[in-house]
């Protein structure tokens, strides 16, 4: 049985996940390859199965992203699924979840050129719906920072000229000093959990690049809140596109300390099975089920 993880060919060399991934697919008897979800040529139904979470560009190409996704869903089996890889690459699956009642981080979106959008008083993130570790998204704070409402409304008016959406957040004090959990999960159990600093500097204008300023901490125990959270946010998901074979929860706290979701991952996100290598093996086993 041959498994392929979809990579992108920016960011091939990024994966930390793959080196670990690899033996432990071999190990429950799967042959598996990287295999770039943009190349044309590729026959995706040579493989029996096909792993999203490694296409960390399809943000550069969410149309095509989106076409691929399709095909490879007709040819043979993809994980995630069709359904749950066209509902989270855009961040508005944020508002489905505030929707059903999960305790999500206040998104205001901007869709389209209209009157003058009112910005939020304190810090603030500007960043279009569909995008990844810090991928044309700023902070600002325009009351502690002169000239930062003019770039903010620069900011958006780029992404809406570009035919993207926009999204505005409040920027949270307490991750500076608390950062974010992320919680992973795999065949729908908790795996592991790891702590990523801040990645968005004051006064640092948006870029292209991803994972900008990324420190990670290996080993986090999540508390009883932010396991219920999180899989608050995993039930309500389910309900909407069905079980995620891989996911990963990033939380930031409130002034109060409650946690919040601030991303679902189901789409391409990093597992981290360097910070607990145990969970590469429990991952392979989780795909052998899938397969005959």
């Amino acid at each position: 049985m041959t498994v392929a993880v979809a990579v992108g060919p920016r960011y091939e060399e990024l994966s930390r996940d793959w080196p670990l991934l690899q033996p432990a697919l071999a190990g429950v008897g799967l042959s598996a390859s990287t295999a770039r979800w943009s190349d044309p040529g590729i026959d995706w139904a040579a493989f029996d199965l096909v792993v999203a979470h490694g296409a960390w560009d399809n943000i550069h190409d969410p149309d095509g992203f989106g076409r691929w996704v399709d095909r490879v869903a007709r040819e043979t089996k993809l994980v995630n699924s069709q359904r749950i890889l066209h509902w989270n690459q855009d961040k508005r699956y944020l508002d489905a979840l505030a929707r059903a009642g999960v305790p999500t981080v206040p998104t205001a979106w901007i869709e389209s050129r209209g009157p003058l959008v009112d910005l939020p008083a304190g810090p603030f993130v500007v960043k279009p719906t569909i995008s990844g570790g810090g991928y044309l998204t700023a902070r600002y704070h325009p009351e502690a920072s002169a000239g930062d409402d003019a770039a903010a409304r620069e900011h958006i008016d780029q992404l809406l000229g570009g035919g993207r959406v926009a999204m505005i957040q409040p920027y949270l004090d307490d991750i500076d000093q608390q950062g974010e959990t992320a919680l992973i999960y795999l065949g729908g159990h908790y795996s592991h959990a790891i702590g990523k600093s801040s990645l968005l500097r004051p006064g640092e204008a948006a870029g292209e690049g991803l994972w900008r300023n990324e420190v990670i901490t290996p080993g986090v125990e999540p508390t009883p809140a932010q396991r219920t959270t999180a899989e608050l946010a995993l039930a309500a998901a389910e309900r909407q596109v069905g079980p995620a074979t891989y996911a990963r929860v990033d939380l930031v706290p409130l002034s109060d300390g409650s946690p919040v979701v601030l991303e679902l991952e189901l789409l391409d996100p990093a597992l981290f099975f360097d910070c607990h290598p145990p969970a590469a093996a429990a991952f392979a086993a989780v795909l052998a089920r899938m397969l005959p």
